[in-house]
């Protein structure tokens, strides 16, 4: 069930995150900024949706992880989007392509990284076997 959430939950921060992206596009922004700027936003709503519907902790000391997480998903965002751009796709669907390849990228990260970790680590119950999924 964690992973049925983290994917129900994706689809609303993906939509969130690319309508983001879609509006500084459309907007005039340089790809650059239009990236940064949606993921800044993206990382404030998603801290929130996935810690709290998905893994159930949304506390504070679990921040510092997810902006690690974060930047390192944004920078290999950037970087594919990038190359998809040079092989000659506009970036709105450049960026669309990369959305399924972010969102697994994304589970395996989180899942592992930032809230699968610590002796409070939201999955250690699950791992328990208490039943709860």
């Amino acid at each position: 069930m964690t992973f049925l959430r983290y994917l129900a939950v994706g689809g609303l921060n993906t939509a969130f995150g690319y309508l983001c992206y879609a509006v500084f596009v459309l907007a005039g922004a340089p790809i650059w900024l239009a990236v940064s700027s949606s993921t800044v936003l993206a990382i404030l709503f998603n801290f929130f949706s996935y810690g709290g519907l998905v893994f159930g902790d949304t506390s504070h000391r679990l921040l510092p992880r997810f902006l690690v997480f974060y930047a390192v998903l944004g920078g290999l965002n950037f970087l594919l989007l990038r190359a998809l751009i040079w092989a000659g796709l506009g970036p709105l669907w450049a960026q669309a392509l990369l959305l399924p390849v972010l969102a697994g990228a994304g589970f395996v990260g989180m899942r592992r990284f930032v809230f699968g970790r610590g002796p409070t680590g939201s999955l250690r119950h699950l791992k328990a076997g208490s039943g709860e999924t």
